[in-house]
């Protein structure tokens, strides 16, 4: 069995926003609270993190994540990466460095930025292209490129759930992973979309488009109200909230 456990489903500045006095973020409602966009993948043993912003150390704490096979990094924003050294602690508790997969037009710039962490066996970088299938333990992955503005991010596959956050179109090459799933995980920041983000528009083009049969939504900022945009939904896309989990 495939479980998904989601760390945070918030933006970049997560909600509530520092010093904003709008109605999300003043709200009391637990939905309305959103670390920064992180996921734990787990099937049978295996237990793979996908990114580790500002909040990771909070995260895993809070979901009791006391064991890691792996980590993947989907781009180089500080939002998914600045927690890199809190995973450290993954070395004193197995014995051995973490295994941690970052793409290759970006590895040169995470090595340099964080030379201490590979230099000492803390962690260990583990270099993917675009479209590698990789394997933790039993569990493979489909990486696939997505286009994030004026970079690029990785989406996940692994048999049925697809994770697409932080994504602001597709590529002709990676459509093909979109097809066939049951559960997919995408990016939507706002009710309309930017340059570097999917908003709600968009996510309803691509769900007519590419037919998956449930959709959930992540990063999304504090212009979005979980119990306003839930009843504007049809069933079979749904906001995420921190804590909830999915089993496929």
């Amino acid at each position: 069995m495939l479980e998904v456990n989601i760390l945070g489903c918030g933006s970049s500045l997560g909600v509530p926003v520092i010093g904003c006095s709008c109605l999300v973020c003043k709200s009391d409602s637990p939905y309305n609270k959103r670390l920064r966009s992180s996921i734990i993948i787990s099937q049978n043993e295996t237990r793979v993190l996908v990114d580790f912003g500002f909040n990771i150390k909070e995260q895993l704490i809070n979901s009791g994540i006391y064991h890691l096979d792996a980590a993947i990094l989907t781009h180089e924003h500080a939002d998914h990466l600045s927690g890199i050294d809190e995973l450290r602690v993954f070395f004193y508790i197995h014995g051995k460095p973490l295994n941690v997969f970052i793409l290759e037009s970006i590895a040169p710039l995470i090595f340099e930025r964080y030379k201490y962490l590979f230099d000492s066996g803390l962690l260990k970088m583990n270099i993917v292209n675009e479209f590698q299938e990789i394997k933790v333990n039993n569990t493979v992955f489909q990486l696939f490129p997505q286009i994030h503005g004026a970079i690029k991010s990785l989406g996940i596959r692994i048999e049925e759930f697809v994770y697409s956050c932080d994504v602001s179109s597709i590529s002709v090459e990676s459509e093909k992973y979109l097809y066939n799933t049951k559960v997919w995980i995408v990016d939507c920041v706002d009710y309309k979309s930017t340059i570097k983000h999917a908003g709600l528009e968009r996510v309803f083009e691509w769900v007519k488009k590419y037919v998956p049969e449930k959709v959930y939504l992540t990063n999304m900022s504090h212009n979005i109200d979980y119990h306003e945009i839930i009843t504007k939904m049809p069933p079979h896309i749904a906001p995420l909230y921190d804590g909830f989990k999915i089993k496929l």
